[in-house]
């Protein structure tokens, strides 16, 4: 078989497959789609819960600090007042110390509410990250399964038409391919084009009689015109 020969078949080919992948629409898009959301919500989520934990762990630890730290302040004023302070210099220094440790509760409880607002915004956010997900995960079920109902309709065809497509493109050079490819694309699908009464069928230009007589013997020319393949029929 010819090269052009060779061309026109793998175009015919790739158009067939072209209708397959076609009806299959974007729904592998998106299906890819949904599948990207999937994972950065389920990774968002993650993130969200291990930062729940810590806040709620860092919540427990200044409840805990503000709490004996009170107990240290009540008992340092409880002295205040039960005579085991005998001097001025004694009660200076003890007013300082309570002082010190108020305003480590202050501090502290300054940080728990900042906690507390983290872990209400976390808990809503982490609320919210699940009911989308659940609606992702949905929709992607309701996808996959559409895509694989017509995957399975159209497997065998779209399997035997690649197979066909792998076994041309081997025996075609690799400038050649390369040349079809470009074409292919650039002229909607339609890489050859057949000469008929001295112009191209694709465009519609004068094609030389050097260049018809050139295609009737299966040499690889191309339309002046619009580029693609020519070929010719002898009848």
């Amino acid at each position: 078989m010819s090269v052009i020969d060779q061309i026109i078949l793998l175009q015919d080919v790739d158009n067939k497959l072209f209708e397959i992948n076609k009806l299959l629409g974007d729904l592998p898009k998106q299906v890819q789609e949904l599948t990207d959301q999937e994972e950065f919500t389920k990774n968002s989520l993650s993130e969200k819960e291990e930062k729940l934990k810590v806040t709620t762990v860092d919540m427990h630890s200044s409840e805990t600090l503000i709490a004996t730290t009170q107990e240290k302040v009540d008992g340092l004023k409880d002295k205040l007042i039960d005579g085991s302070i005998s001097n001025n210099k004694e009660y200076d220094a003890m007013m300082e110390t309570i002082d010190y440790e108020k305003n480590i509760i202050f501090e502290k409880e300054n940080e728990l509410l900042v906690l507390m607002e983290t872990k209400e915004t976390l808990s809503k956010e982490i609320d919210e990250d699940k009911a989308a997900l659940d609606g992702i995960i949905e929709e992607l079920n309701t996808k996959k399964e559409a895509l694989n109902k017509k995957v399975e309709d159209v497997s065998e065809e779209k399997n035997a038409l690649t197979k066909e497509h792998d076994g041309i493109v081997v025996d075609i050079d690799k400038d050649t391919l390369d040349k079809y490819t470009q074409i292919y694309e650039a002229r909607s699908g339609v890489a050859c084009s057949e000469i008929l009464d001295s112009n191209c069928e694709g465009c519609g230009g004068y094609i030389p009689p050097q260049v018809v007589n050139e295609a009737l013997a299966k040499s690889i020319v191309y339309c002046g015109t619009c580029s693609r393949f020519l070929h010719k029929s002898e009848n």
